[in-house]
């Protein structure tokens, strides 16, 4: 995976706001159901080791679980080495989030006294967001064939499961061997 690509799309996804979300692109031209099999291979953690609140063999083995879930749901086989047809890895990073703004005068709220009539009312709100970058190659020409990118909220939320959910819709509307091989 080439560093500075998988660092603007941390950057964008950093800058782009709240709320869970999911992009996905497809090379053009590329016919990912003539792939049979895929590995997950351990990916990278953005997030500075001092702020990390989970293990990195933790996060490999979900986003491994999850990963594998799906792309076996499609039709391809797992397998642990370098044999497989696709590479799939990943990127991971969490950040802080800090929102603000003014409500403007009184803030919407009765003034007290007349001093607090011209008094504006500002408001700030700090919260942690996560991101992954979900990266798929063929093993072979080392070209990227698919990619998935998304952010979500981290507060007050189980990562194993937050991230089951955002690498479902990812995987959402990849390509299903199995549906190809019923018509």
């Amino acid at each position: 995976m080439k560093r500075s690509l998988l660092l603007s799309v941390f950057c964008t996804l950093v800058l782009s706001g709240s709320g869970q979300s999911v992009k996905t692109r497809m090379e053009k031209g590329v016919e990912v159901t003539k792939y049979e099999t895929f590995t997950v291979m351990k990916g990278e953690v953005m997030t500075p080791p001092d702020a990390r609140k989970v293990n990195e063999n933790e996060l490999y083995r979900s986003v491994k679980e999850a990963v594998k879930k799906e792309m076996e749901l499609r039709g391809y086989k797992f397998v642990e080495d370098s044999t497989a047809q696709l590479y799939i890895s990943y990127v991971a990073g969490a950040f802080n989030l800090t929102e603000g703004g003014n409500t403007g005068p009184l803030g919407q709220t009765p003034a007290q006294t007349p001093a607090d009539m011209d008094q504006s009312r500002s408001w700030s709100r700090e919260s942690r967001e996560g991101m992954i970058a979900i990266d798929m190659m063929d093993s072979r020409s080392k070209r990227q064939i698919w990619e998935a990118t998304g952010n979500l909220p981290l507060e007050n939320v189980d990562l194993s499961r937050a991230l089951d959910a955002i690498i479902y819709k990812a995987f959402k509307k990849f390509p299903n061997k199995n549906k190809k091989n019923k018509k």
